[in-house]
């Protein structure tokens, strides 16, 4: 009989008189901390605490996915004010406090996602084992939410692994393996396999009994380094001045948790854990009510309900994908193609010759390899992940695939070929998916005998590490093709927005392209190339847009603004920013030289670039600008950038091409980086102010132009 059971804990002695708590919250693919999960772990740990001749408890989960992969966020929402946020942190520190406070040795047995509240679990623990997988991570990763570890994170963490590496963990999100852990003193041991992890988990027990608690002491002092760094107040004091510095260059404005998180840290380190633990909850209070903490958290919620399926598409009956094809292995079709085979799919790949396709697959490869080096996949799993690829200059075996992803170049005409000869080698059922990126995806459909089987899967670059994907509907898209497109996205582990008009750009490209324009139209003004991108790093941006550009590629840039020129000529005019740097070879990184010249993992400013832009601008422009005081030219700078695309997100919106303002938000963080922690663009302009931002446009078209003159749409939002 167990010494506990509740709807989400179970404890239960084994044959040697050991307990073992496990955890399984029902309904969950994963558990979380929610407040009924920690009610019943307190419980729990009573009912533990009473029975004090126990020599052992072990704590683990339940579930094959992971241990517990943090707090349940969705009701952070709902909290009403800073003093219920602190009075949550309260009862999550005296519930770990519990845990640790235990008579008995206490062991955490991790496997899979041990992250936020989980490690602080974890944490709480005299003991972890760790298993050694390519899904084990352990980390804290609430400052990226607008929060700090609230649980006592700040506090325990520094005194395992020393103050360096938790500060890494707490304020730049890294996170470990179980190998890493290990090195770290993080994990105690770390099992490879099952094996391993019944003859470890027997030693660690034994140990564990043996050896008793371990109570919260120093810093641990293990490597020279720590020695050198972290031993005596005056060191430790240089390292928090350091960060202090690095945080003020990195951190955009008003994303207060980094430094509540540092602060945190270095109160315990000075004046105890008592004291350290007081400033986390009160610091916890202040910072899940801050526009930034309420903006992320919303973002993930959306995110969320992004990777389930649509209730409108629910009953729509979609094929599972089994057998993907990809028309083009270049960049993008690599990519794709490496994903689905990585998520369990037989692929085929079509090039246009034998050189092309064993570029292609040389491509796949690679990403494989890499994937092995990241520890996102064993060695063994790649080459049998690799092996469900195959390659083909003629169209062998596309009969037999449930979905085919165009790649191939961005040009209308060849991309009609593509889907022409599709429409007559596959079957009538398969779905038929361009990710182009730029282009109408109606203007595939036409003389198609099905085109309703056709639509848009825009993925965008790296695929591997990008979350969104665009599903696109257009004017023949029927809704089997639309649930497939979204099911195969979610499947892939993307998120995915639905444009529900066709139209060039998108979403994000729309949104995007005028932002571009404009930084190299600044530029030509006399910015200077560092000035911008700086700018928009303070903002909340994670590169600048001319690091962007010279990422994505100026020859690309310059076909998309091309692209989308029948829908913005007549607003923006011609800029030939992108067509001056083409014609000279500065494509970016893949050139070597853009606005930036790259050598390695070095870049330094392109003033030829500056040069070149200046000569071929119009001065009017560029007077009007320079007359300004630095300040208030950074300012504008800003605001021309930021105002933009605030603009035409609204404009967007206006035009149907996403049912509602937040999955245009989600869209752009997700698509661009758009500064998180403001909730993208139309989020910030709801908080700015919808008449301010309206007066501000109208400022910036009577100085610059009617590209800034304010949208129908955000006037109506602005005045309704």
């Amino acid at each position: 009989m167990p010494l506990f059971q509740s709807e989400t804990v179970v404890v239960e002695k084994d044959r040697d008189g050991s307990a073992f708590l496990k955890i399984d919250a029902p309904g969950q693919t994963h558990n979380m901390l929610s407040r009924r999960l920690m009610t019943d772990l307190d419980a729990a740990l009573d009912a533990v605490a009473a029975e004090a001749r126990l020599p052992l408890l072990v704590v683990r989960s339940g579930k094959p996915s992971g241990f517990l992969a943090g707090a349940d966020l969705h009701g952070f929402l709902e909290i009403a004010d800073a003093a219920e946020a602190e009075a949550l942190s309260a009862q999550g520190q005296r519930l770990f406090d519990k845990l640790a406070a235990l008579p008995m040795p206490t062991l955490a047995g991790i496997h899979g996602p041990c992250l936020g509240g989980g490690l602080e679990l974890a944490l709480s623990c005299d003991y972890r084992l760790v298993l050694d997988n390519p899904k084990t991570q352990l980390g804290l990763p609430e400052v990226s939410l607008g929060l700090l570890p609230g649980w006592g994170g700040t506090q325990r963490l520094p005194r395992v692994v020393g103050l360096r590496r938790a500060l890494e963990m707490i304020l730049e999100g890294k996170r470990l393996g179980a190998r890493e852990a290990l090195r770290w003193g993080l994990a105690d041991v770390a099992p490879t396999n099952e094996s391993e992890l019944r003859s470890q988990l027997a030693y660690l027990g034994i140990k564990a009994i043996q050896q008793g608690k371990r109570p919260l002491k120093g810093l641990p002092l293990r490597t020279w380094g720590q020695r050198l760094t972290e031993s005596t107040a005056l060191s430790r004091g240089l390292l928090f001045t350091a960060t202090e510095r690095v945080l003020r260059n990195r951190v955009p404005d008003d994303m207060p948790a980094p430094a509540e998180a540092l602060q945190a840290v270095r109160v315990g380190l000075k004046e105890g854990v008592a004291a350290g633990l007081a400033y986390e909850r009160a610091a916890a209070g202040r910072l899940a009510v801050s526009p930034a903490c309420r903006n992320l958290i919303s973002l993930w919620v959306r995110g969320e309900k992004a990777r389930k399926l649509p209730d409108a598409l629910r009953a729509v009956a979609a094929p599972e994908i089994r057998n993907v094809g990809v028309v083009g292995a270049g960049v993008m079709g690599a990519g794709i193609a490496q994903l689905a085979a990585i998520r369990g799919a037989r692929v085929v790949v079509r090039e246009i010759n034998q050189a092309a396709l064993d570029a292609g697959l040389k491509r796949i490869k690679d990403l494989f390899d890499k994937a092995v080096q990241r520890r996102v996949l064993s060695e063994e799993e790649a080459k049998k992940r690799f092996a469900a690829v195959r390659g083909t200059t003629a169209w062998d075996g596309f009969y037999d695939v449930d979905i085919v992803v165009e790649a191939a170049a961005e040009d209308l005409d060849a991309k009609r070929a593509v889907f022409r000869e599709l429409d007559g080698l596959t079957r009538p059922t398969t779905v038929l998916a361009t990710n182009t990126s730029s282009l109408r995806v109606g203007s595939l459909e036409e003389g198609l005998t099905h085109p309703e089987r056709v639509g848009g899967m825009h993925f965008f670059n790296p695929v591997h590490k990008m979350p969104l994907v665009e599903v696109v509907r257009a004017g023949a898209t029927n809704e089997r093709t639309v649930a497939t497109l979204v099911q195969w996205a979610i499947a892939l582990g993307k998120t995915p927005v639905v444009v529900v008009r066709d139209s060039p750009g998108f979403v994000v490209n729309r949104i995007l392209t005028p932002y571009l324009g404009e930084a190299a139209l600044l530029v030509a003004e006399g910015m200077k190339i560092t000035e911008i991108d700086h700018v928009m790093k303070r903002f909340g941006m994670p590169m600048g847009p001319l690091e962007l550009l010279d990422q994505i590629g100026l020859d690309v840039a310059a076909h998309v603004a091309r692209s989308m020129a029948p829908l913005l000529a007549e607003r923006f005019g011609d800029n030939t920013a992108f067509d001056a740097m083409r014609e000279k070879g500065w494509l970016g990184q893949k050139s070597g030289r853009g606005f930036y010249t790259h050598r390695g993992r070095a870049r330094t400013p392109n003033h030829l670039a500056e040069n070149l832009l200046r000569v071929e601008a119009a001065g009017e422009g560029a007077a009007v600008s320079q007359g300004l005081p630095p300040e208030v030219r950074a300012e504008e700078a800003r605001d021309r950038l930021v105002l933009l695309m605030v603009n035409e997100a609204a404009m967007v919106l206006g035009e149907g091409l996403a049912e509602t303002a937040e999955i245009i938000d989600l869209a752009m963080v997700l698509g661009t980086g758009w500064a998180p922690h403001r909730g993208g663009p139309l989020r910030y302009a709801d908080e700015r102010g919808l008449a301010a931002v309206v007066e501000a446009l109208e400022s910036l078209a009577a100085r610059h132009g009617r590209r800034f003159t304010p949208s129908m749409e955000l006037k109506k939002r602005a005045f309704m």
